[in-house]
C-alpha cells in the first residue's frame, strides 16, 4: 500500500485540479473541502490505523465505499438535509458525501495500482485485483514510495505556488 502521504497528496492534487478546471469559484468550492478531501483520502485505512483485527485492505477497500458515500450524497441532495455545523462554513453535507467517495475511490485504485491490490467486491469475493506497479521498479519498494512521495509534495508545492499564487498570502 502507498504511504499515508501518497494518499493524502494524490486526493489533495486531484480535488484541486477538479476546483481548478471545473468549478472555478472559490465561494461555491471553498478550500475546507480540500481539507475534507485529505481526511476521505485516508478513509479506507481507518480499519489499519485503529488495527481491526482481519479488517485491513477488506471492508473499507471496496468500491461499496464509495458507492454507500454518492447514495448518502444523493439522499441528502434529495431530503434536503442539512447540518447548521458544516452551513457555517458555507459547505454542503452532499458535497462532503461526494467528496468522501472520490477520496475512497482515489484510495482504492491508489492501493491496487501501485502495490499489492484489493479485494474491491469483498465480501462477495475475495479476489484481488491490483497491478503491483511498484515492484516493476529496480530499487527497493520502500524507496521507491518515498521518491514518489516527495514528487507529489513538489508537485503540490510547484502547484500553490506558480497556479494559486499562494506566495502572494505572505
Amino acid at each position: 500500500m502507498p504511504y499515508t502521504t501518497t494518499h493524502v497528496l494524490i486526493g489533495i492534487i486531484v480535488i484541486e485540479l477538479f476546483r481548478e478546471y471545473f468549478i472555478r469559484d472559490n465561494r461555491k468550492f471553498p478550500r475546507y473541502y480540500i481539507l475534507i478531501m485529505a481526511i476521505a483520502s485516508v478513509f479506507p485505512d481507518f480499519e489499519y490505523i485503529f488495527q481491526i483485527p482481519y479488517l485491513h485492505k477488506s471492508l473499507l477497500h471496496t468500491l461499496f465505499v464509495p458507492v454507500i458515500f454518492i447514495i448518502l450524497g444523493l439522499t441528502s441532495l434529495k431530503f434536503k438535509i442539512k447540518n447548521s455545523g458544516v452551513g457555517k462554513k458555507h459547505l454542503k453535507l452532499s458535497t462532503i458525501f461526494f467528496i468522501f467517495s472520490a477520496g475512497s475511490l482515489v484510495h482504492i485504485l491508489l492501493d491496487s495500482i501501485i502495490r499489492d491490490g484489493t479485494m474491491l467486491f469483498y465480501p462477495f469475493s475475495e479476489n484481488i485485483v491490483g497491478l503491483n506497479l511498484i515492484s516493476l521498479i529496480p530499487i527497493s519498494e520502500n524507496l521507491s514510495l518515498i521518491i514518489l512521495d516527495t514528487l507529489m509534495l513538489f508537485f503540490w508545492i510547484f502547484w500553490m505556488e506558480f497556479k494559486l499564487k499562494i506566495s502572494d498570502y505572505f
